[in-house]
């Protein structure tokens, strides 16, 4: 059994002891775009060389070695974990959207240094495209791909892929901390609206609503004199008192307009003469 003071001498060791400054490239230079649905990165061969001469390094080791890289020249911070140790010396190689997250340049040099994390309890994502909460289970699929990503950080980007395609999501919040570690923990994990969710359009009647309390108050004059214009103008109603629609009242009116027809109806004006006799016109020759 390892005391106390030994598991403590063996964090310190990692934090001190391995601290190194490369130069980074993308992945795609080095022909390793399939680490580009990961965070992790490739260091040279020298690396694993160091972490293996540190002390109790590699004993009763569950978790992987995590890492956090920064860019030294603005002071931006990711972590990440290592996929291998066949970079060239000097280089590393990083996934396309930490190299985009830390704004660097090819060749520009960044701060590596090892890192334990705490387990992740909760974290929350935003996905770019509404399309990604549409799949049958997206959480499942996220459960599966999220076996590439060691750990992650607050405003990460993971690139998820299903079905051919890829799907970017954002990380929004972590708990315990900023940067957690997403193996072997219990990770509780939420869904904030993706970028580009758009409200549905809200009812008519609200809107009437709204275009009332807008429209300006009567004056008393203008009152008096909406009285006086409504004040002959009937409608048609039902025999229980309630109005009828406009296009029932048009019928109304086409039917009573027929049968007054039919009552001033006049045969003596409309007869027409039966075998009338054909006019002939006479010409002397």
């Amino acid at each position: 059994m390892r005391r106390p003071n030994q598991i403590g001498r063996r964090n310190v060791d990692i934090l001190n002891l391995f601290i190194e400054v490369y130069r980074a490239y993308p992945a795609m230079m080095f022909g390793r775009e399939d680490i580009n649905l990961s965070n992790s990165i490739i260091l040279p061969p020298s690396a694993l060389g160091k972490l293996s001469g540190i002390s109790n390094f590699g004993s009763n080791q569950k978790d992987p070695v995590l890492f956090q890289i920064m860019n030294i020249d603005l002071n931006m911070v990711t972590h990440c974990g290592v996929k291998e140790f066949t970079a060239n010396e000097g280089c590393c190689y990083l996934p396309g959207n930490m190299f985009d997250k830390l704004c660097l340049e090819e060749g520009q040099k960044v701060n590596v240094r090892a890192r334990t994390l705490k387990p992740g309890t909760f974290i929350k994502l935003q996905p770019h495209k509404t399309e990604f909460t549409t799949l049958p289970n997206p959480k499942a699929i996220l459960e599966y791909n999220l076996k590439d990503y060691f750990c992650v950080t607050e405003g990460d980007t993971l690139s998820i892929k299903f079905n051919h395609k890829i799907y970017q999501i954002d990380v929004v919040q972590c708990k315990p901390d900023k940067a957690i570690r997403t193996l072997n923990c219990n990770l509780e994990v939420d869904f904030a609206p993706p970028k580009d969710y758009k409200e549905p359009p809200k009812n008519d009647s609200g809107l009437k609503i709204q275009k009332e309390k807008q429209k300006p108050k009567l004056t008393q004059e203008e009152i008096n004199k909406q009285i006086t214009d409504n004040k002959f103008k009937g409608h048609h109603v039902r025999m229980d008192g309630k109005k009828i629609a406009e296009y029932q009242a048009l019928k109304v009116k086409a039917k009573l307009e027929q049968e007054n027809s039919e009552e001033n109806y006049d045969p003596r004006k409309c007869r027409i003469e039966s075998n009338p006799r054909p006019m002939f016109k006479y010409v002397e020759l």
